[in-house]
């Protein structure tokens, strides 16, 4: 504990509150014990919790906790003043830990297991856990349970923390505990949501996925009926495909259609086939038989007895078709030539489905509407379809080594952001019908999205918040629904470029900085390259800039010549020669990767200049016989985890100067403000941001951008904005009105800042 020795007082504390999904919590209890002098609290809070917390929370006290948002959430919804030190275990716990294994998860029980200590058993905590989710009323019994359950979690952090105390970096653990407060301060404001629109969607949203289908599809046909595939190799999928594609129809319309008439072709030859049969019986005049007749020269009139037969077959087989039969009341016809022609022709067959005459009757049948629209019924996503298309426009699309198209979640991603008017609405479209679930969306009674932004949980320090519960995980379409209330805005501000800035600055790379520094990274290094004029602009040269672009993303994640060619659609030695520019144009910024890559697996660890760091496995994978460390993600950590020290430092300042923060998102925040204060309060997001910068990359600030959206407009990703207007559409032809507001009020102020610490950033020992 001798770590802790700068502290009047060492608190370790722990919280129960009840917090559905979206709710800010509401505090059931609290226990804490001081550790040098042993005194306890425990205190129920539902019934009259006291005006400020039981224990001290100046700078001469710290605040110990797990996971401290959750509990700092607290501290904000009973209107304490939050704790000027804290001291999260959890964070601790990741930084100890990250890149090796953790057996028992990295909750309290799987940090207590790491130790060897004892805790409250699994499943006693769930049922406690359980207790405090149900929420009250509680019975002086369950209450008192809660309490015990408390104060066992603040009892093994009693015991947790001098096991951990001798590995703490103090000043970077409390920094790393401080950006837990502004995690806290984000999480209680949360993002303003278009509450109306969400429950109507909810409420519609099975009535809405088919005709969404259909209504993105109308631009793209890449979607076939269900159950029903199309295949271009078989004679009728070739045979139609290319009837359509000349008459300009859809192909699956025109196939339905074909095998309609088919259909209708078969039933109708049935009948008469069965006909022809029983005469050929009745008669013994098979297709042999007539055929040796005709060799030898003979007809009808050598058939004995055939006149009466057929008389009486055209009366018992209409579908002869060679009359009634005999009628004492009428002309007596000669049936008999005409029996003899329908049995010296072939049986009768319909036309197979390819038949082109049988395609043509279907076309030609199909009105002007039914020729483009699709057949009523579910459609599925076709590859043999989405292959064409991308042939058609030219889209370069990543493969798989067997050849086939890459159809992965996360290579539509990358392709919507490269083509987002071609790809981005077929990707939006596709994450809706599989892992969307607007139910899991977790949106509060104030409508506003809340949900844990889990921060440390990447191996980069980077947040981690549910895909699913956060505005920001699922489709881009769907953040349409962040709306400010009425008076208010938001803001979206984020670094530009952080990553390529990240390795400019790290890597003293003088030409990557200077790329970084022109404002077009992409077209300078096409330029540097030699690739293009030095006069051309990404105007002039719009492919040459987005291959470049492709190759200086794709360096950072470590993208091979092969993997390289593939995304842009190009022969490998494409890939090769544009690498190879990389290197000879940014040589410094390829020496300082090379050696950290050969430092970080000598030394096992690989560490931020604000300390958090991960440790780097040695040796083989005893299955695969791969090395246990992957080259490119050591590449690429040092860009991720400074870009995260960035956005926690610049948290910690925004928050603390009264800025309300709904979120971080990767490189970017969103803020709210009142609408005549918009452009002042995005000034100051963007001061933070640019200080955090400089924290981090010292005499290199980083530029960033800004998007202000006031009441009544909505947010919009631009990649989602074509397909949110047709969900929109689709509501209000459902017959559905999402336009009136909620009666948000905006986010409570945040609680007075702790004392500021800033100076201690810059004093930090790297």
């Amino acid at each position: 504990m001798d770590a802790l020795c700068c502290f009047r007082e060492v608190w370790c504390a722990d919280f129960e509150f009840h917090a559905p999904p979206g709710h800010r919590p509401a505090p059931l209890c609290v226990c804490a014990r001081e550790l040098r002098s042993g005194r306890a609290v425990r205190v129920w809070l539902t019934d009259d919790a006291p005006a400020a917390p039981p224990f001290p929370t100046n700078a001469g006290a710290v605040f110990v906790a797990y996971y401290a948002s959750a509990e700092l959430g607290c501290f904000l919804a009973l209107g304490w003043p939050l704790p000027a030190r804290v001291l999260d275990l959890y964070a601790e716990f990741r930084l100890l830990t990250n890149g090796a294994p953790t057996p028992h998860g990295s909750g309290l029980l799987g940090a207590l297991a790491h130790f060897r200590l004892d805790g409250l058993a699994a499943g006693e905590k769930d049922e406690l856990r359980a207790l405090a989710i149900r929420g009250g009323p509680f019975t002086p019994a369950e209450q008192a349970a809660l309490l015990d359950y408390c104060e066992a979690d603040v009892d093994a952090l009693a015991r947790l923390l001098p096991r951990m105390a001798p590995r703490l970096d103090l000043p970077r653990a409390l920094l790393r505990g401080r950006y837990m407060t502004a995690a806290a301060r984000m999480e209680w404001a949360g993002v303003p949501i278009d509450a109306a629109a969400l429950a109507a969607l909810r409420e519609h949203w099975g009535g809405i996925k088919d005709r969404l289908v259909r209504a993105v599809d109308t631009d793209y046909r890449v979607f076939a009926p269900t159950g029903r595939r199309l295949d271009p190799a078989s004679r009728f999928g070739a045979s139609v495909i290319d009837a359509a594609r000349q008459w300009g129809l859809d192909p699956d319309a025109l196939a339905a259609a074909a095998a309609d008439h088919h259909r209708e072709e078969v039933e109708s030859t049935a009948g008469r086939l069965a006909a022809v049969r029983a005469a050929r019986s009745a008669t013994g005049l098979t297709s042999a038989r007539v055929g040796r007749l005709l060799d030898a020269g003979r007809d009808y009139l050598d058939v004995p007895g055939l006149d009466v037969a057929a008389r009486e077959l055209a009366g018992e087989l209409p579908a002869l078709g060679i009359g009634p039969g005999y009628d004492p009341d009428g002309v007596d016809d000669d049936y008999t030539p005409k029996l003899w022609g329908v049995l010296t022709e072939p049986d009768p067959a319909p036309r197979p489905r390819h038949d082109p005459g049988l395609i043509r009757d279907a076309a030609d049948r199909l009105g002007p509407r039914d020729g483009t629209e699709r057949p009523p019924g579910p459609l599925s996503f076709s590859a043999d379809r989405w292959a064409r298309y991308l042939a058609r426009h030219r889209i370069p699309w990543p493969r798989l080594p067997s050849g086939a198209l890459d159809l992965k979640d996360d290579t539509f991603r990358e392709m919507a952001k490269r083509f987002p008017a071609e790809v981005g609405p077929i990707r939006d479209l596709r994450h809706a019908l599989g892992e969307f679930r607007l139910n899991e969306l977790a949106v509060g009674p104030d409508g506003r999205n809340r949900c844990l932004l889990s921060a440390f949980r990447s191996r980069t320090g980077r947040n981690q918040p549910s895909n699913s519960a956060f505005i920001f995980g699922p489709a881009a379409w769907l953040r349409s629904l962040i709306r400010p209330g009425p008076g208010r805005a938001v803001v979206y501000v984020d670094w530009s470029q952080q990553e390529l800035a990240i390795a400019a600055a790290l890597s003293a790379d003088p030409r990557m900085m200077e790329a970084y520094q022109s404002g077009d990274f992409y077209t300078t290094f096409a330029r540097m390259a030699g690739a293009i004029p030095a006069d051309a602009t990404k105007h002039t040269h719009p492919a040459e800039r987005e291959a470049f672009k492709v190759v200086s993303l794709g360096v950072l994640y470590g993208l091979s010549a092969e993997g390289l060619a593939r995304r842009l659609g190009a022969p490998r030695g494409r890939g090769v020669e544009l690498l190879e520019l990389h290197r000879r144009t940014f040589r410094r910024f390829w020496e300082w990767s090379d050696s950290l890559e050969e430092r970080a697996l000598l030394t096992g660890r690989l560490r931020t200049r604000f300390g958090w760091a991960i440790s780097v496995p040695g040796g083989l994978d005893p299955v695969s016989g791969r090395p246990l460390a992957n080259p490119r993600s050591l590449r690429n950590w040092p860009m991720q985890a400074h870009g995260a020290e960035m956005m926690r430092l610049a948290a910690c300042l925004a928050t603390e100067r009264g800025l309300a923060v709904c979120c971080p998102v990767h490189d970017a925040f969103l803020i709210e403000a009142p609408a005549d204060r918009a452009e002042e309060e995005t000034e100051r997001m963007r001061d933070a941001m640019r200080e955090a910068s400089e924290l981090v990359l010292p005499g290199f600030p980083l530029r960033t951008d800004a998007k202000i959206v006031r009441h009544p407009d909505r947010w919009t990703d631009p990649r989602g904005a074509r397909t949110w207007g047709l969900v929109y559409g689709l509501l209000a032809e459902l017959g559905v009105d999402p336009t009136r507001t909620t009666g948000d009020t905006g986010p409570v102020p945040p609680a007075a800042p702790p004392p500021s610490v800033i100076s201690e950033f810059s004093c930090l020992p790297l």
